[in-house]
């Protein structure tokens, strides 16, 4: 096991944040393309039912549900819940007597950014709502303006779905060139589940650490610099849980054991045998060789936590003494009421003074 690659592993995660952000934004045509072709395939079987043709907007809004349903493959259990909530809210729009694709491209923009695998939260709900709603209209307007009348309902079925799909999907895109801005923290619910307890204090510490030092951060950068930091904790903290599982797997005394009797054999042994249990005993010296290179990256990793949260607790003190105090500037009226207040005590001890001697001249 060569060190360069446990270290890859437990890498910063400033390293690793293009790579998760390119990946987002690579993903991004994907699942688009998967919207256009749900909501196409569907028109098509609406088509074929006599749906579109009845009820063209209940129609349309069916396929917008069953395409923007399909954005996450891996989610595909959610994906009839997904499909019904868009349809439900489409159909209540046109029963009051609105546009269907109105409700339905915004729910479907807001649910779909929630089927995607970055973390997100309901500003990036609310942005895939309003891109939804807005790409589902346009795509309604440009279609009906551009396919000619005489066109089979077929075609202008499956055109106008991918045409109003196409342009909805743009309402992932502000999910994905937001998570190009934002560090993934790791939550609560994340780190108990990929680390036993023993792991976890100084993920929880790095992350105490963080969180104290946010009122006093002044930019994003420094707050996003200090969560990458606390999230390399996390991930050094699951290189070493493994580190340490293949180092128990591994009983050293057990091996050296194994290697002494295989080295000392009988000397009736057979050439084959002989050959077979030596060949076995370079085998196993060669497994504590191993066992001692995964010892070393146990020790390289647990000094990288160490270094960690001395860096992110320096930081938070930094940042105590970088921030700026009531001390460092004087009030401006500071002087001017200073000089008021020692005339007004010159006055008062000379009128003072004044009246002792009044009283001494009556006597």
């Amino acid at each position: 096991m060569s060190s360069s690659g446990s270290l890859q592993h437990a890498a910063p995660p400033g390293a690793l944040q293009p790579f998760a952000t390119r990946a987002a934004l690579e993903q991004l045509p994907q699942r688009q393309a998967l919207w256009v072709v749900g909501s196409t395939a569907t028109a098509l079987l609406t088509a074929v039912t006599s749906l579109w043709a009845v009820q063209p907007e209940i129609a349309l809004t069916l396929s917008i549900a069953v395409g923007a349903a399909l954005v996450h493959p891996r989610k595909l259990w959610a994906a009839p819940l997904v499909a019904a909530a868009i349809s439900l809210i489409g159909l209540l729009f046109f029963l009051a007597g609105w546009p269907a694709v109105i409700g339905a491209g915004a729910m479907a923009g807001g649910l779909a950014t929630w089927l995607v695998p970055q973390r997100t939260d309901w500003v990036d709900s609310l942005n895939g709502a309003l891109g939804g709603l807005a790409g589902s209209s346009i795509g309604l307007w440009a279609a009906t303006s551009l396919l000619p009348e005489a066109l089979p309902v077929t075609f202008a079925a499956m055109i106008t779905a991918g045409i109003v799909g196409l342009v909805g999907s743009q309402g992932l895109l502000p999910a994905a060139l937001r998570f190009d801005h934002q560090p993934q923290l790791p939550t609560v619910r994340q780190i108990q589940k990929a680390l036993k307890v023993s792991y976890r204090p100084p993920v929880f510490r790095a992350l105490d650490l963080y969180k104290n030092s946010q009122s006093q951060a002044p930019d994003h950068e420094t707050r996003r610099g200090m969560a990458e930091v606390a999230t390399w904790v996390f991930r050094l903290q699951i290189t070493l849980q493994a580190l340490d599982l293949e180092l128990a797997q591994i009983d050293p005394e057990q091996v050296q054991g194994r290697i002494a009797q295989y080295r000392d054999l009988p000397s009736d042994t057979d050439d084959f045998t002989r050959e077979r249990r030596q060949a076995t005993a370079v085998h196993l010296e060669r497994l504590l060789e191993h066992r001692e290179l995964i010892h070393v990256e146990r020790r390289r990793t647990e000094a990288l936590v160490d270094y960690a949260l001395a860096f992110l607790e320096e930081a938070r003190a930094g940042l105590a003494v970088a921030r700026k105090l009531p001390g460092e500037t004087v009030p401006d009226r500071l002087p001017e009421v200073l000089h008021r207040l020692r005339n007004q005590a010159k006055e008062g001890d000379a009128r003072r003074r004044t009246a002792r001697e009044l009283d001494q001249l009556d006597l």
